[in-house]
């Protein structure tokens, strides 16, 4: 509460600075020859409070030995007040694009637990004939839940060139080669410790084989590539960002890199791989099947030419232990 006290004729000899509240304790904050202004608080320096119906008063008095001023404020106990105000508006929030590359890598596990990898220094990988390979192919350093990695075609190749010839698919519209007689596998990818989202990898396994050239094995290396889709999870009106296997007759005339304007194409490739030659496996090459049965007749009958043979020469020899 604030006061102002006012020297008056009929007092002359008030000082304005000597005046008091009700608690002598509270003196005026600022005074001169004619006033006296005090600051307090309503619930110090003696003030009192009272209800009268919808009122409520706080009083006080400035006092002095023969002066007296009342002081009192009332407040509405119940009170309705309009405040006019405008607004506007806020601006559209402006989303600004950022750029960036996405970081796709594809890896060769050691087995089928895909738990540890095969590293940069242990290339080229040297592998069995038919003996399984098991592939990852994961979107790195997203942390985005709502992408998804789809494997479109996978293939290998004679060399490090992806788009070059000799190459046999493994995967044909993320689907297992109908034309292999070794399909692909895929195999389920779960969280762990390693693994934050499941979405942002794929796993399948083929097994290894060896080009051919007049079914001749040819030596050197294998090398495996990947076209890979990145997919918005959450506008899958694209198959393939849908999770099906798509036949090749439906997907004619459709364009991988503007799939429902939010899916990006990449490619990948592995390390080069080494086919080790095992003397108890035949080659079954991918480029020209061989007929296990023929090759079987055949040496059965080779052996019946060289049994032939050798009875020939056992019986000229027993004549010549006679004589």
């Amino acid at each position: 509460m604030a006061a102002l006290a006012v020297k008056v004729e009929s007092v002359p000899s008030l000082s304005p600075s000597q005046l008091t509240l009700r608690d002598p304790s509270c003196r005026p904050l600022q005074s001169d020859a004619i006033n006296a202004v005090f600051y307090f608080n309503v619930n110090s320096c003696g003030t009192t409070r009272r209800f009268d119906n919808n009122l409520l008063t706080y009083e006080n008095e400035v006092l002095f030995t023969s002066y007296r001023l009342r002081v009192a404020c009332h407040y509405l106990v119940n009170d309705t007040k309009v405040v006019q105000f405008l607004y506007q508006n806020n601006p559209a929030p402006v989303v600004q694009p950022g750029l960036g590359d996405l970081a796709v890598i594809m890896r060769l596990a050691l087995d089928s637990t895909y738990n540890d990898f095969y590293g940069a220094r242990d290339y080229p990988v040297v592998k069995y004939l038919r003996r399984p390979l098991y592939f990852e192919v994961e979107l790195l350093y997203s942390r985005d839940p709502q992408a998804e990695l789809f494997l479109e075609n996978c293939w290998a190749t004679y060399s490090a060139d992806r788009d070059s010839l000799p190459k046999w698919d493994v995967v044909v519209d993320s689907c297992e080669n109908s034309a292999d007689t070794y399909k692909t596998v895929f195999h389920p990818v779960s969280s762990n410790a390693r693994v934050v989202f499941p979405s942002h990898l794929k796993r399948f396994e083929v097994k290894m084989f060896s080009f051919t050239r007049d079914r001749t094995a040819l030596k050197g290396q294998i090398y495996f590539h990947c076209s890979v889709v990145i997919c918005d999870s959450n506008r899958p009106s694209d198959s393939l960002c849908s999770r099906r296997c798509i036949p090749g007759k439906q997907r004619l005339g459709r364009s991988a890199e503007g799939m429902d304007g939010g899916a990006v194409k990449v490619f990948v490739s592995s390390g080069p791989i080494e086919l080790k030659r095992d003397g108890s496996l035949h080659f079954m090459p991918r480029s020209a099947q061989f007929n296990v049965w023929s090759l079987l007749g055949a040496a059965m009958g080779v052996c019946s030419v060289v049994i032939f043979i050798a009875g020939v020469v056992s019986f000229w020899k027993l004549p010549k232990s006679v004589y």
